[in-house]
């Protein structure tokens, strides 16, 4: 790696003791190029809600930090309540007491808002400004839950799975005062609350902000086919005209019925939800707690309210 490149990743590694896991994580993992930093990485959680398990993500608003989810990961909780949510430490859950406020719909964005800060707060401003289509774009998050979380030295913290699209489309809503965000990348299982994020290119320097909230991948409905095996003079005009004979390796012959049963296909088209609608919830409720710099995650005064069990 060359001199300005490592300055460059130096600017998002997090102080105290939490440097070294986080300088060796971050100029490890990912190239100086590409890499999404710290502020991202260490801002994202896996929660669970009952039998629920989802991603979510801090932000600062005005000084306050808010956690941001998936409104359906949330959908058993009341809104504008308070309520309690597992938040995943290094080796267990933990209980977390947060009050719940949920976007109107068709918005799929819920606010949550703990009794003290969570996450460190290191500079990732929550807007979509400067994002445009056909803009790399990634989100980080935990697909199918603890497989792809990790945890680095003895830190208490969980990291995401960090997954790359390209921005295909926003799609302004002016009925709902919204825009989503169609993305040319797949969504799996478990990154529903995840934050999307982007490089500003009309800034200078490795600015990076969170634009929208992943919630959904559009699907398509196949049908199930089953395999009978025929011989080969039993193969009719049909059965080429439709396409629906099937020759192995082996040399078997099979035509392929229809079972009348659909599946559901991921299409590879991920959907998100724009920030701006998570903000404008903030500003209606701004209770959040106040974020510090010196905040590591260690404190015992603010552990109290994520106890390591």
């Amino acid at each position: 790696m060359d001199p300005s490149s490592f300055r460059t990743a130096q600017k998002f590694i997090l102080p105290g003791r939490l440097l070294c896991t986080l300088a060796l994580f971050l100029l490890s993992a990912v190239s100086a190029h590409c890499q999404v930093p710290a502020s991202v990485l260490t801002r994202v959680l896996l929660i669970q809600v009952g039998d629920v398990l989802g991603s979510a993500f801090t932000i600062d608003v005005d000084g306050r930090q808010y956690i941001v989810t998936a409104k359906h990961v949330v959908e058993k909780l009341p809104n504008e309540a308070a309520s309690t949510i597992q938040v995943r430490r290094k080796n267990s859950w933990a209980p977390l007491s947060v009050t719940v406020f949920k976007c109107d719909d068709p918005v799929d964005i819920a606010v949550l808002v703990p009794p003290a800060q969570v996450t460190v707060n290191l500079p990732l401003e929550p807007t979509s400004k400067g994002l445009f289509d056909g803009q790399d774009a990634y989100f980080v998050g935990f697909p199918f839950a603890l497989q792809f979380a990790k945890t680095y030295s003895s830190q208490p913290y969980v990291f995401g799975f960090v997954k790359k699209a390209t921005v295909a489309q926003l799609d302004s809503m002016p009925d709902s005062n919204a825009q989503r965000i169609l993305l040319d990348g797949y969504n799996n299982p478990g990154f529903s609350g995840s934050p999307l994020v982007f490089r500003d290119l009309n800034q200078s320097g490795f600015t990076f902000k969170v634009a929208g909230v992943i919630v959904s991948f559009e699907s398509s409905l196949s049908p199930v086919m089953k395999k009978i095996k025929i011989q080969e003079n039993q193969i009719t005009p049909e059965d080429r005209e439709q396409n629906r004979v099937l020759r192995t390796n082996d040399g078997q012959v099979y035509r392929l019925k229809d079972t009348g049963e659909l599946v559901r296909l991921n299409t590879g088209i991920a959907t998100a939800w724009d920030i701006g609608s998570a903000v404008r919830l903030i500003r209606k409720h701004p209770i959040g707690p106040q974020t510090t710099d010196s905040f590591t995650g260690e404190d015992d005064s603010t552990q109290s309210h994520i106890p390591q069990q």
